[in-house]
């Protein structure tokens, strides 16, 4: 759900600049420096997220690997 509101908020975000700038109230190089925030401020935080949260975790079960039993 929140990777589809992200999707969701870029897209607006990306529609509304490509509309100011084709309404003529943003420049083109603006318009192009806020498409490259967009991408900062929506997919960067997401890929930390996304990687934090399938970090491999090890877990002490109190076991020894099947293969070392003497």
């Amino acid at each position: 759900m929140a990777i589809l509101v992200r999707i969701l908020l870029w897209l607006a975000w990306v529609a509304s600049v490509g509309w100011l700038w084709h309404a003529g109230m943003l420049g083109t190089a603006t318009s192009l420096a806020l498409g490259a925030l967009s991408l900062v401020v929506f997919a960067w935080p997401a890929s930390i997220a996304r990687r934090r949260s399938s970090e491999l975790r090890y877990v002490d079960m109190g076991k020894e690997p099947a293969g070392l039993h003497h």
